[in-house]
């Protein structure tokens, strides 16, 4: 068994990548975690290839990060509990609750994403990514965030005059990407290094 190994698979279906991620572990598909890397298509649109990236899962991966979010709290002096659940198959999410919430969601988050960015880190096996939230902040911020792009963006295309959003991690710039781009005359870019970026916002010469 090739434990604590990543490897890439492709097939023209997921169906196909996936049997070759089983003989190759040697395992059944409900052991193992994957990923799509990628999909490429043909010119009208027919699937041609897909890409995943898969290993085996570590169940005691998840009972160890359950253990080490106890030893966070007891860090972070916080008085409430964070629990562990599904959200999808691929997806596990971490939650506090607790009435000084606001400790982790200060300054557009910074805690709640550092962590998410931390547990993904220190857990890679545990099969599926690891969202964290607290009392709904994810899709509080979600609203938030369209509204911003979509006025910035307005006040862009009438001005013409670029602006520069503050650090977001990679799931936030997702958001404001996907609003800037769908409209007319402006687009956006992330510029910065590492996982938190910042999102330059700027009119289009043709537009």
């Amino acid at each position: 068994m090739k434990h604590n190994e990543k490897r890439e698979f492709e097939g023209k279906d997921l169906e196909i990548a996936l049997r070759e991620a089983e003989d190759y572990f040697g395992l059944p598909r409900e052991r193992l975690a994957y990923r799509i890397v990628k999909e490429k298509s043909s010119l009208f649109g027919k699937q041609r290839k897909i890409v995943i990236e898969a290993w085996v899962k570590d169940e005691q991966q998840e009972e160890d990060l359950k253990k080490f979010l106890e030893v966070l709290k007891e860090k972070l002096g916080l008085r409430g509990a964070f629990r562990c659940r599904d959200l999808k198959a691929h997806m596990l999410v971490v939650e506090y609750t607790g009435e000084d919430y606001y400790l982790l969601t200060e300054n557009h988050g910074e805690v709640l994403n550092a962590l998410q960015y931390l547990l993904n880190k220190l857990f890679p096996y545990i099969g599926k990514k690891i969202i964290t939230d607290t009392h709904n902040y994810r899709r509080h911020r979600e609203t938030y965030l369209r509204r911003l792009a979509r006025k910035v963006a307005e006040r862009v295309r009438e001005t013409g005059e670029e602006e520069l959003l503050f650090p977001m991690e990679p799931n936030e710039r997702r958001i404001v990407h996907m609003v800037v781009n769908a409209m007319e005359g402006v687009a956006s870019e992330s510029q910065g290094e590492g996982p938190i970026k910042r999102i330059r916002v700027y009119k289009l010469k043709d537009a």
